[in-house]
């Protein structure tokens, strides 16, 4: 299945291309989340659960463009800054300077199968 997240509804959905950043590099980052998306071990069979309708291929693509995004915006994985003008000091610091990928815990919940387990005639969502 190919990436179902492109640039073109990348920028259909509202999203400005940052300043410097090509279609190009659009596509790669989207492209990079899609292979991460489909390597994560909380995530089996994402491909077969879309193409048998089981999950949403948008809820997919929000969540590529969001991880897309966020290297997008922050290339530099710059958390703080500071600054002040009298006797001039700058502060600076990076969580994550390699611009890495990465999906947030509600992301993935967002995309994970659900269970039913029967129990003792009652039904338990896990």
């Amino acid at each position: 299945m190919d990436n179902p997240a492109t640039t073109t509804v990348f920028t259909n959905r509202g999203h400005a291309l940052p300043p410097g950043v090509s279609t190009a590099l659009v596509q790669t980052r989207l492209d990079e989340a899609w292979r991460g998306l489909q390597r994560e071990p909380s995530l089996p069979g994402l491909v077969a659960r879309i193409q048998a309708d089981e999950l949403d291929v948008e809820s997919v693509v929000d969540v590529l463009i969001a991880a897309a995004l966020r290297v997008l915006r922050n290339p530099e994985g710059f958390e703080s800054e500071s600054g002040a003008i009298d006797d001039y000091q700058e502060s600076w610091k990076r969580a994550d300077a390699t611009q890495d990928l990465y999906f947030t815990a509600a992301e993935l919940r967002r995309l994970a199968p659900s269970f039913v387990t029967p129990t003792a005639g009652s039904i338990k969502y896990c």
